[in-house]
């Protein structure tokens, strides 16, 4: 009697977490807001890594994470390059059929490396345009761990097209 009713408050418990689960991320897409999104970013990724990964496979951990402004946005923490993604800036545009998505300037402007540009507090920031505070950076890297989609992009064997070679 007491083994099932052990065995019934364990499933009512599973039962509570997957709900909770399930309504934190409200929908199979979350973090996106639809398919069309997902779609869009994880091509956008796909170019990206492409050009800038240096491993064949490569893991992205995209979250929604609230800012010091109250409003949300999307990050990802790319494992491999141990850098944070703005992933809001990640899109490509079919215009003309042709991609036309600037990665350059998403490696420069959409991506904090976090070797080189997190400093310790945000008064070491001083002003510029490409550093962050490390508080800042550990809370965006928890959230992308803890709560975030796990995107896992295999970089094209037979694209040799490196920024930085």
């Amino acid at each position: 009697m007491l083994g099932e009713q052990i065995s019934m408050v364990i499933f009512l418990l599973l039962a509570l977490i997957s709900i909770s689960a399930q309504a934190q991320t409200g929908s199979r897409h979350y973090p996106f807001v639809s398919q069309e999104e997902y779609d869009e970013k994880v091509d956008a990724l796909n170019g990206f890594i492409d050009r800038y990964g240096k491993r064949r496979v490569n893991s992205i951990f995209v979250a929604k994470v609230q800012n010091d402004d109250g409003r949300e946005h999307l990050y990802g923490f790319w494992k491999e390059d141990n850098s944070i993604l703005l992933i809001g800036h990640f899109a490509r545009y079919y215009g003309d059929g042709k991609d036309q998505t600037d990665y350059e300037w998403l490696h420069r402007k959409a991506r904090v490396d976090l070797r080189t540009e997190v400093v310790p507090t945000k008064e070491d920031i001083r002003g510029s345009t490409y550093l962050v505070d490390k508080p800042w950076a550990d809370r965006i890297v928890k959230a992308c761990l803890t709560k975030g989609r796990k995107v896992v992009i295999h970089r094209s064997a037979h694209n040799k097209i490196r920024a930085y070679q």
